[in-house]
């Protein structure tokens, strides 16, 4: 079912690189190795829609707290939960505003996850919770036209928030098609292009979706 949702969406949008599937488990799916090393979570996104490579993740697999504790992994550090950490980085001017910030962002509950598969959709071979698309902006326009088509709603944008809290918990938790412009870290180390957007569909949407790009006129 996968691969075929896979090519109708990559056809009809004309996507360039592959649709990522993501899922949050307890354990890791049967025939899904451990990813060899360790890496930023956005870093896991190239490997999987450039290279084409499908693995599983603990937490020590991933570099950035950020990521780790976005997904469930692993709870944020210290220095991340006061402030210090982003203030450091230049993000921002003070605590105070780094610490709203972060207690504003989506956060799966630490513990309750502890494994992130991650996989071309066309080869999953696991349930996923979340599809990843990275697009230009009519595409995503084309997707937000498909969410709307039988039920009228909006798809929700975030963007501020690191694409792991913005496209991968997000979406999880509120089961509703988020957008996001990507943010600082995401746009450094990941292979993306200037016009590049993320759009990430709770996985059980997905089916419907890819049907309705069929009956929405397309611009």
């Amino acid at each position: 079912m996968y691969a075929k949702l896979s090519e109708r969406i990559k056809k009809t949008l004309g996507l360039e690189s592959l649709p990522i599937a993501i899922s949050f488990s307890t354990e890791a799916p049967e025939g899904v190795e451990r990813m060899h090393g360790s890496a930023r979570l956005c870093e896991m996104l190239d490997k999987v829609r450039i290279e084409g490579e499908s693995f599983s993740t603990v937490s020590e697999c991933h570099e950035c707290d950020g990521g780790a504790s976005s997904c469930g992994l692993r709870m944020m550090s210290e220095s991340r939960k006061t402030g210090e950490f982003l203030v450091k980085l230049g993000l921002f001017g003070s605590k105070r505003a780094a610490r709203r910030f972060l207690n504003s962002n989506p956060r799966i509950e630490s513990g309750t996850v502890q494994v992130v598969s991650f996989s071309p959709l066309d080869k999953a071979t696991f349930e996923p919770d979340v599809v990843v698309l990275i697009c230009n902006a009519k595409q995503g326009m084309q997707i937000a036209e498909a969410a709307a088509y039988e039920s009228g709603r909006r798809i929700t944008g975030i963007t501020g928030p690191p694409i792991c809290s913005a496209v991968v918990a997000a979406p999880f938790l509120t089961g509703e098609v988020i957008y996001s412009l990507g943010d600082a870290g995401a746009r450094k180390y990941m292979k993306l292009k200037d016009e590049d957007i993320f759009i990430a569909i709770p996985a059980e949407l997905l089916p419907g979706i890819v049907e309705n790009l069929g009956k929405v006129t397309l611009a």
